[in-house]
Order: C-alpha cells, then structure tokens, then sequence
C-alpha cells in the first residue's frame, strides 16, 4: 500500500511495528550513518536527564542561535522539544557538565565522522538504530528524564514543528519529531527533511522514520501522517 500510494521517489521511509520489526520500507542503505539533523535533540535532553535533578529554563532569543529569527522566548524542556528550538539545546548542552558525554554515548547519535566534535543541536545516526532508539524511549516513559521529553513529542505533533503530522491523524495521538539535515543525495537539494513519528503516543505500534529529499522536515513529517493515516485505515476526511 506504501509503495503504492508514496512513489514519490525523493521520499526514503522505515516502518517498524511495536516489537520494533520492519513492516514496511524503502531506504537505501538504511544501515549507514548519515546526518540527521534535530532527531538528535530529544536523546540530548534525555542524557542531560539523567544527568541533573531537574530540566532548566532557558531564553530563546532568536537571530542567529535559532532557526526562528523572532525567538522562541522562555523555554522549558517540553516546549523546546515541541519547537526543536537551536538555542535551548545550545544552551542545554553548555550547561550539561562532564558527565553528559558518557549518557550521551549510550544513544546512537554522534557529531560528523571523523571530528572530535561531539554531538551539538544536529548531529548523525544510523537510520535503522535511531527509529529503535526511539522506541525504545517509550519503554521507559514514566522515567523522570524521559517523561517531559516524549511530553514534548506529543506537544510537536499538536502543535509544534510535527503539526503536519498530528493534522493527518486528527483522532490519534502521536508522539513527534522533525530535522532537517545537509543533503547526501547525488543530486544536491539545500538540505533534506526527516520526521519520526510513532502512534499511539501512549503505546506505539508504528513507528515510522522518514526523509523527504529537498524539503524542510515540517513538510517530512506531513507527508509522514498522511503514511500513518493510510496505514491506520483513517485520518482527516473519514
């Protein structure tokens, strides 16, 4: 049914069920590393988690530490996740201390190959290990470094930069992530979206990784609720 109904052939997808088991795909070499842009931020704040008693609240002023030229202003980690916000995560990550390197690394998200530079508010996975890591998280959701942060996923999905996603599916829930990320294709676009999207919020039984070649990962994940909603039988309209 994907493959009939999504043959855009600029659009890359992996469709796992709860178990974490591939039901549906086409992704060339899902198994190598490439950038994924702000997929990366929901396992920054995570490691900070578990890392320090609590989240901290930060200002978002916009200009040149965030995507949004105007700002985001004050932020706690819900809404940061929620508007994948730059400048929270910048600020996060100054302020995690010595010890986030090491939750970090228990994650499959890391800086570019090859650079002593760790992983800041974009980074690289594979494919394959970032849509299980996402599961994976939500088998720890009452954990108090993992609960505010899928929170955040479902906030993004209503009403943050998955909205896209969460309007196709207007009768479920669904737990949201955006990025946008430097172009690996052979034919060269400014950048490619990806969304990460799993439903229900509360217990997903599909989750879906998606890449949109040339296009910005708002527009990844509308078109990633359209798949969902064609998987589940239903959306706006029915």
């Amino acid at each position: 049914m994907l493959a009939r109904d999504f043959n855009d052939p600029d659009l890359s997808y992996l469709l796992m069920d709860e178990n974490g088991q591939i039901m549906a795909q086409r992704w060339e070499h899902p198994e190598r590393e490439l950038p994924v842009g702000s997929l990366v931020k929901p396992f920054l704040a995570v490691a900070y988690g578990q890392t320090h008693s609590t989240f901290p609240q930060f200002q978002c002023t916009g200009g040149k530490t965030c995507w949004l030229p105007r700002g985001h202003g004050k932020l706690q980690i819900r809404d940061a996740v929620a508007q994948s916000c730059n400048s929270y995560f910048q600020q996060l990550i100054a302020d995690a201390g010595p010890a986030f390197a090491q939750a970090l690394a228990n994650y499959p998200v890391h800086g570019p190959p090859g650079s002593a530079e760790s992983v800041s508010v974009s980074g690289w996975a594979v494919p394959l290990d970032l849509a299980q890591a996402y599961l994976a998280l939500t088998h720890h959701a009452l954990d108090a470094a993992v609960f505010p942060v899928l929170q955040g996923m479902a906030l993004s999905a209503q009403q943050g930069t998955g909205k896209a996603a969460g309007a196709a599916l207007p009768n479920a829930s669904m737990l949201a992530k955006t990025g946008t990320a430097p172009c690996t294709h052979a034919k060269k676009a400014p950048g490619d979206g990806f969304a990460l999207l799993m439903t229900p919020a509360d217990h997903p039984r599909a989750i879906l990784l998606v890449r949109l070649h040339g296009h910005p990962g708002y527009m990844a994940a509308g078109v990633g609720g359209r798949m969902l909603a064609a998987v589940e039988g239903r959306g706006a309209g029915r």
